[in-house]
């Protein structure tokens, strides 16, 4: 069951952070990624080369974990477990990339698209089963 992102997770998700993605091999290894990611309604989406080791794992066994912190605040950060869907079309990834993108890089986002190699993308989209938020903040300075 997918679940709803809302209030201050939202809030925390709209933020240009980054997401560390973590999944698993093929053998039980598990690989974590930092990933430029974009809230879609209930669902982050990401983009990945088609022929990666991320794609294929993914498309093996998709079940992932996600972290993203406040990048004011290392110590508050959004857990998401979730799965992902693997959709492999290259036209739309890179139209969503031009989209994730354009959140880290502004206007440079299209350049930097057509720019890219002609290897086929496919779209990431990871849909939340649990959101966990953590709250911490960060230790006082000695002093």
């Amino acid at each position: 069951m997918t679940m709803m992102l809302a209030g201050a997770d939202l809030e925390l998700l709209q933020l240009p952070a980054f997401a560390a993605l973590a999944i698993q091999l093929p053998g039980g290894a598990l690989q974590n990624t930092i990933m430029w990611y974009r809230v879609d309604q209930d669902t982050l989406r990401m983009i990945a080369p088609a022929a990666s080791a991320k794609a294929r794992a993914l498309q093996r066994s998709p079940q992932v974990a996600v972290a993203i912190h406040d990048p004011d605040n290392s110590y508050d950060y959004l857990e998401i477990r979730g799965h992902a869907e693997v959709v492999a079309d290259d036209a739309a990834a890179r139209a969503e990339l031009r989209e994730i993108a354009g959140r880290y890089i502004g206007e440079r986002a299209g350049a930097y698209v057509a720019a890219l190699s002609d290897t086929p993308r496919v779209l990431i989209v990871v849909r939340p089963d649990r959101v966990r938020r953590h709250r911490g903040a960060p230790v006082p300075a000695a002093g």
